[in-house]
């Protein structure tokens, strides 16, 4: 595990039982950095599986109701566990490499007014990169 990341057992348990999960990332980096790792995470989310031939299905866009915490909900529909309990790993690499440490990777469950910014998403910016405060990312 990179330093600088501390991943629950929570969620490593989380992952050996069931298909679908709810991510929690806090970090206290800065958003230039923390912005970026999410992205990153996202995409990686989307490709987890054996081969790219088994992959989630479904991988929600990340929301933030509060400053350096993200939350994203995957169903890893058919993905094998063994797959799936070696995502927290590879999320934990993914977040040392952009910088954006410390961190916490944990489980956690969508509070109504997260819900309520999945159904009704904010703008994203022209970039793709959302600004501070904007908790939606597209792929």
């Amino acid at each position: 595990m990179p330093d600088g990341v501390d991943i629950t057992r929570a969620l490593r348990d989380a992952l050996h039982e069931y298909a679908d999960v709810t991510f929690r990332i806090a970090s206290s980096a800065p958003d230039d950095r923390l912005v970026p790792a999410v992205r990153a995470v996202w995409h990686a989310l989307w490709e987890v599986g054996p081969g790219g031939e088994v992959t989630p299905s479904y991988v929600s866009d990340p929301v933030s109701a509060e400053p350096g915490t993200w939350k994203i909900t995957v169903d890893f529909g058919h993905v094998p566990r063994d797959d799936r309990t070696r995502t927290p790993d590879l999320l934990a690499d993914l977040l040392h490499h952009h910088e954006a440490t410390p961190a916490t990777l944990d489980t956690t469950h969508l509070t109504p007014e997260e819900h309520t910014l999945y159904r009704n998403p904010p703008a994203s910016s022209p970039e793709g990169i959302p600004p501070a405060g904007e908790p939606r990312m597209r792929r």
